[in-house]
């Protein structure tokens, strides 16, 4: 049987079950499988027995049938689930969750535990509200050092070798779609292609977050991490922090050197290699030079000669 097969029969299956109260079970390996081939995917991750859990499934249940209604979503539970250490770390991780997957794009659902408020959130958000900019885009878009025309940005620093910061994509798309309209929300990566931005605004750690607001930018470095803290940053709390200019931005050549240094700050191996590298290269040109230097002097050598006989 082939693997479409199979998935057509899983997928039958979920349908038929679909019909009983509580939601339909699936192990993480056919989660995987809804979440790569289906555009809308709402999973609970609960645990075996857990009051908190039971109400939850019980709220999302009674919201299933709109959800098929209005995106065709599958809305399935995956029970101790180890997929959970996606999303959330810590204390976090014995709470059920709802994760929201929109094309594979994971939103982890932080709001209140009310039927029609997952609803309206689900229906609004379905696509990604996350911008990711980089070295050439940041600039043109955020228009950060002018505080111009496109209005406030809170942006998210990482690096893809940042655990932490992984796992907190799928909230900061939360955060992202309950400022939607009011606050850009935007991530960078300062390992791959905004190792230049990051160096702009001096991030040396991950995941840092930097709100920019006409032509200043404000640092959220509280240790609350609840998505209702980072709302209420950007909706004005930001004012009780001090504030600093956005520097210029950097010239191709700034860009360059910064990319170079970062090369090397990752990889230190590379510069004793550079270092033997040019001391070759040195070399060889020395000893093109003195072999150019010698064949003149004998040059000169033969002409005097040749001129005194």
């Amino acid at each position: 049987m082939t693997c479409r097969s199979i998935l057509f029969l899983f997928l039958s299956s979920l349908v038929i079950n679909n019909v009983l109260g509580n939601l339909e079970q699936v192990s993480d390996v056919e989660l995987e499988k809804l979440i790569a081939n289906e555009k809308f995917v709402v999973a609970l991750f609960r645990g075996e027995s857990c009051k908190d859990c039971d109400d939850l499934e019980s709220q999302l249940s009674s919201i299933r049938e709109d959800l098929v209604d209005a995106l065709n979503a599958w809305v399935v539970k995956a029970v101790s689930s180890s997929l959970v250490s996606n999303f959330t770390s810590g204390k976090e991780s014995v709470k059920p969750l709802v994760v929201y997957f929109r094309h594979s794009v994971p939103l982890l659902y932080d709001g209140p535990l009310n039927d029609e408020v997952m609803l309206d959130t689900f229906i609004q958000n379905k696509d990604p509200a996350v911008n990711h900019l980089n070295d050439d885009s940041f600039e043109h878009l955020t228009q950060a050092a002018s505080g111009a025309t496109t209005g406030d940005w809170f942006v998210m620093f990482y690096r893809d070798d940042c655990e932490s910061c992984m796992k907190f994509q799928a909230k900061w798309e939360y955060i992202a779609s309950q400022l939607k309209g009011r606050i850009n929300l935007a991530r960078v990566n300062i390992k791959d292609d905004g190792i230049s931005t990051g160096s702009r605004f001096d991030v040396s750690q991950v995941p840092a977050f930097l709100f920019f607001r006409q032509g200043k930018i404000f640092t959220y470095d509280l240790s609350n991490q609840d998505s209702k803290a980072f709302q209420n940053f950007a909706l004005g709390w930001y004012k009780n922090v001090p504030s600093k200019t956005v520097p210029s931005p950097k010239t191709p050549f700034d860009e360059l050197v910064d990319r170079a240094v970062f090369t090397l700050k990752e990889n230190p191996w590379i510069l004793p290699a550079a270092g033997v590298t040019l001391l070759l290269i040195l070399i060889a040109v020395g000893l093109n030079a003195w072999k150019s230097s010698k064949t003149v002097k004998l040059t000169k050598t033969k002409k005097s000669v040749k001129k005194s006989n």
